[in-house]
């Protein structure tokens, strides 16, 4: 683990890290991303939020083979020949889905979906919550020098998920997160420029000083 970094360099340097050591991260470790995931803000400050944390083997086996059955045929291994940027990505990805087993960690953030009311939810609330939850959690992981990445890996299959895990009917699957230490490093993201996203008033009205 690292020491802890400046927030704005972790803003700069919080990109997705796919490829994770197999070894596994410590319930203390575990509990503070939790914590920080949940200083984040929610509707109402309703505060609706779960955080399913899988490490069993047999529960990332079958996280591993339900991936497999769902997409491994759908990225077939490219050529040998071909070694374009798309070949070298869905290889990388093949391995991603095909060592999913080998991550140590995955959490799965999870919000009820009962905002304003039980009786007349409205699922706008419940994202708006888990995913400011979920930021919150990728930027603990990075200031801790813990990969981690924002997946929708659970979507591949997600009533196979929710059985497997039993996950209530009312509560929504925000995401599936892997965790571990990172093979490499963070490094600068790549994003586009701020000034072609930035208006001013009016959709499409230019950002003038």
């Amino acid at each position: 683990m690292t020491d802890r970094i400046d927030l704005f360099e972790a803003l700069e340097t919080c990109r997705s890290i796919r490829r994770l050591r197999p070894d596994p991260l410590p319930d203390e470790l575990l509990e503070k991303l939790v914590h920080y995931a949940t200083r984040a803000p929610s509707a109402g400050n309703s505060q609706l939020w779960k955080f399913l944390v899988v490490t069993a083997q047999e529960d990332r086996r079958w996280f591993r083979d339900m991936l497999v059955e769902a997409v491994g045929h759908r990225y077939p291994e490219p050529p040998p020949a071909d070694t374009s940027a798309a070949a070298t990505a869905q290889r990388r990805y093949r391995q991603f889905i095909f060592d999913f087993d080998q991550i140590p960690v995955l959490v799965l953030p999870l919000i009820e979906n009962v905002f304003p009311s039980r009786d007349n939810p409205d699922v706008r609330f419940a994202w708006s919550s888990i995913y400011a939850a979920t930021q919150n959690l990728l930027l603990a992981a990075r200031g801790l020098g813990i990969g981690a990445a924002m997946t929708t890996n659970h979507l591949e299959n997600e009533p196979a998920v929710r059985e497997h895990f039993a996950i209530p009917p009312t509560f929504e699957i925000g995401a599936t997160i892997p965790l571990g230490y990172p093979v490499g490093r963070y490094g600068p993201l790549t994003r586009n420029p701020v000034a072609p996203t930035l208006y001013r008033g009016r959709f499409g009205a230019a950002w003038t000083p």
